[in-house]
């Protein structure tokens, strides 16, 4: 899974940002997301997947998602700007 800082909205004292997620399984499927944090409130605003997920897999998303997107958004940068990417030394 992964999941990218895409861009970030300041307004006043709120600021949103946007997350890029994907699911990749290993038998060529996956799960794109887009997420959304505002305030203390995470969302999903749209999800492709192929092939489609079923009723089951889509109630089970959040799930999957949860725990990513919650380490993703507690390290996004408070000054609204996106994450630069870190190499390791």
């Amino acid at each position: 899974m992964s999941v990218r800082h895409a861009w970030v909205v300041s307004e006043g004292s709120t600021t949103t940002s946007w997350f890029d997620v994907r699911l990749a399984f290993a038998d060529g499927a996956r799960v794109d997301a887009l997420a959304v944090l505002s305030g203390a409130h995470v969302r999903v605003e749209d999800v492709r997947a192929r092939p489609p997920l079923s009723l089951d897999d889509l109630a089970v998303l959040a799930e999957w998602l949860e725990d990513p997107l919650f380490e993703a958004c507690v390290a996004a940068p408070a000054r609204g700007t996106p994450a630069e990417p870190r190499r390791a030394r």
